[in-house]
């Protein structure tokens, strides 16, 4: 019998799974600078953190009148695996915190299922999931929207107010919150200060979230159980 305060526990991939955010961007960078734009990594995970990719690109062609080339989003991809297979690894402590749990898991992520297949592949974590994937592609809103974590929630018959959610965006944490569930945020690339203003629990690495989700700790007040939201998914 489960006598914790939570039924499932979701996961977002990039960032909390897998160090891929700043891989991302530094093949996003290399791209845009063989087609003439300098723009530092820095820049861009400040201005874009979390997004899905094609709203990521529709931005940043407003914010540079730019019009992406032909093929641009193949070309991503094709970089992208070939830097993830030389350089991805699993965020440092998630393997222990993944085979603590006693509860069911999944992924709900802005990703594409293929690249959170990919990654999960190259960082050997696939074998936990067991092909629970959600993508907010495959929603009608992606995150900040609450469809993807309220489409996972629904899959395992798990109400919202009873799931915990680590995300490590106000992106994400937006979308958890706007769910209805309760939310941790791994200050990595995003500030403590941040994720708690968005909603979320921050906390520094993945031991310290392991004692959080196995000893009790009190996670946030409910938001609301996300059943207003669930006839849009």
């Amino acid at each position: 019998m489960n006598t914790k305060p939570f039924d499932l526990v979701i996961f977002d991939c990039d960032g909390v799974l897998v160090d891929s955010e700043r891989i991302d961007y530094i093949v996003l960078e290399q791209i845009m600078r063989e087609h003439g734009y300098v723009l530092e990594e820095k820049s861009l995970l400040e201005n874009y953190p979390g997004m899905a990719f094609p709203e990521r690109i529709a931005a940043m062609s407003r914010d540079l009148n730019w019009t992406p080339p032909t093929r641009f989003f193949d070309i991503f991809s094709e970089y992208l695996v070939s830097v993830s297979e030389k350089e991805l690894k699993a965020v440092p402590g998630i393997h222990d915190l993944l085979e603590s749990l006693s509860v069911p898991i999944c992924i709900a992520s802005n990703g594409t299922r293929d690249e959170v297949t990919m990654r999960l592949r190259i960082a050997g974590l696939t074998d936990y999931f067991n092909g629970a994937i959600f993508s907010g592609l495959d929603v009608p809103n992606p995150k900040p929207a609450p469809d993807v974590y309220l489409a996972a929630a629904q899959a395992f018959h798990v109400p919202p107010s009873r799931c915990v959610v680590v995300e490590d965006t106000v992106l994400g944490v937006t979308a958890a919150v706007r769910a209805g569930m309760k939310v941790y945020g791994h200050a990595a690339f995003t500030s403590a200060e941040s994720l708690r203003r968005a909603g979320a629990i921050p906390f520094g690495n993945m031991m310290e979230l392991r004692t959080f989700l196995n000893n009790g700790h009190k996670a946030l007040e409910n938001h609301g159980d996300g059943s207003r939201f669930l006839s849009a998914i």
